[in-house]
This record gives C-alpha cells, structure tokens and sequence, in this order.
C-alpha cells in the first residue's frame, strides 16, 4: 500500500514538472478586461488598450521565447487596439534588445509606449553572483534601438497625445525594483499632469506605493509574471513584490488608483501552474470602480533587484 502511493505521488509529480514546463508556459492566452474609469469623457469610453510585459526575448538559438514573442504579437495585431503598452523586460538582458525590436517590429504601425524594466537594465539576480556578461546595451543604445524600431520609450518622462479629440497623457517611470524610478524629475514640486486621460507606466507594481501616483486613472505594470506557480485556494506563493502578493496579477485599486498587472508572455525561468502567459486587451469605460479589490499601501522602503 505504501509503495503503490509513493508511486502515484511520484507519478504526479512527474505530471506536474511536464505540465508546468512543457504545456502551460506555451498556453498563451488573449486576457479581456472592461477596466471602470470614474469621469472617463464620453469620446475616451470604450477606448482599448492592449498590454503586454515581459518577453524575455533571449539569444538566437532559444526559439521558446521568440515563439512566444511572435504569437503575442501577431494576437496584438488581430486586436487592432487604440494604443499598445509594453511594460518591460522586452529581452532577458539589454544585449537581446536587437532581436526584441526585430520581433516586436509588426507593432511599430500603431502607437506604443514602452518603458524598461529590470532585465532591461541587465539588473536581474544571477547577475549579483555570476556578474553582468561583457556584450551589454548602455541606456542611450537601449533607448535607440527601440526608438529606431518605431516605438516610443518614455523613461521619467511625460507625453501628451490627441486621441478622439481628447488629450491623453502617457508617463513612463523607471524600474523602482532597482530604483531607476525618479518621479520628481517628471513631477517636480509634487506637480500632477494635466489630460482627460492620464496612463502611468511602469514595470513594477510597487510604484503604487508612492502617494505620488494618486493622479494616475490607470496604472499599467508587468515585472510579477503574476507569480507563475498558483495554488488552488492559496494563489501565488511568491512573486517580486515588496510585500503584498495580491499585487502579482490582474486589477486593484491603491488609494483612488486603478491598477492593471499582467501575467507576461514569458519569464526567465520557464515553469507556469494555474497562471498562463497572456496578451491583456483592457476596455475604458465611464463607471465607478465597483467590484474592483482594493489593497493597502505600504510605507516605502528600499527595495533590491529581482
């Protein structure tokens, strides 16, 4: 009896580590949200934005996350959405931002903002024992292949666009995980930005901490993979976070700010259970936040690399 249950333990197991590394991390899924913007204007309702993070687009010989990349964004393009947003970690390190771009390049006809995040700076935590690797993207070359593949990178910057005949506004913050966030040099003097819309971006969802961000309507952010192993009735049992693990995935609101948190294209390390990769098409509407959880903050506080 013994053994006939330590080989049905061992058999899941084994079902488990094929599942979770071969089937799941390939089930990428189109994720809709209708997202409930209170004083939304009436020519901004049912505006769409599609959101995606994390590619962790690696050298040329690993076809698993450039597949991913592809198929994500070929379900972009099928979405054809009103403006895109990439929150981070568009390669595994900042070296692998040539082949990102390449794949990333179908987008480039509709308006998308991309911020950086931590892979992107070559700030990950193999790299506290094992070094950065020699071939690296400096900020400035980072920043110029994106832009020369026709996105826009905001980086601690603002920009105001015309959408409906509306003014929307876009703010790109820096990676707060390893503190390339500067919010008083794109808010100076504790100044919000003006626009019937006002979108921040960032990789990390800590930023929601910052009461500095209470201007925002809709805060998008990446960086978690929305834990990448759940549990039935437990949820993520760990995720980049500083402490509050409901921030891993999906819609909530800190303060009077809404914020949206995707599950990632890919990850670093490979392995999903009950947390598909996804594409994220989130609909503007006119509505109070109903239903919506809220979760607390939290001081702030240093934070390192993950």
């Amino acid at each position: 009896m013994i053994a006939a249950l330590l080989w049905l333990l061992a058999s899941l197991l084994v079902a488990f580590a094929i599942y979770s590394y071969f089937v799941e991390p390939r089930q990428l899924r189109l994720t809709r949200r209708t997202v409930p913007v209170p004083g939304l204007p009436a020519e901004l309702d049912g505006l769409r934005l599609a959101h995606l993070a994390d590619l962790h687009v690696k050298g040329e010989h690993q076809r698993f996350p450039q597949e991913m990349a592809r198929r994500a964004v070929a379900l972009v393009q099928e979405l054809q959405p009103d403006l895109i947003c990439l929150t981070g970690d568009l390669g595994q390190g900042s070296r692998h931002v040539h082949i990102a771009t390449r794949l990333l390049q179908p987008l480039s006809s509709r308006l998308t903002f991309v911020v950086m995040g931590n892979h992107d700076h070559d700030k990950m935590m193999e790299h506290e024992f094992s070094g950065p690797p020699e071939t690296r993207a400096g900020m400035p070359e980072w920043r110029e292949r994106v832009t020369a593949a026709g996105f826009v990178v905001l980086h601690n910057e603002c920009t105001t666009l015309t959408v409906r005949g509306r003014r929307v506004t876009i703010m790109g913050v820096g990676d707060p995980s390893c503190g390339w966030d500067d919010l008083d040099q794109v808010l100076p003097a504790g100044a919000s930005p003006d626009g019937d819309l006002r979108l921040l971006l960032v990789h990390s969802p800590d930023l929601v901490d910052d009461p500095r961000t209470d201007w925002a309507d809709l805060v998008l952010c990446g960086h978690t993979h929305g834990g990448q192993v759940r549990l039935p009735g437990v949820g993520t049992i760990w995720a980049p976070v500083w402490r509050d693990r409901r921030r891993a995935a999906g819609l909530f609101a800190v303060g009077e700010t809404l914020c949206h948190v995707t599950r990632g294209v890919s990850a670093g390390i490979r392995a999903r259970f009950l947390c598909w990769p996804e594409v994220c098409e989130l609909t503007l509407r006119r509505a109070e936040p109903t239903g919506v959880p809220r979760l607390p903050r939290y001081r702030l506080f240093q934070a390192s690399c993950e």
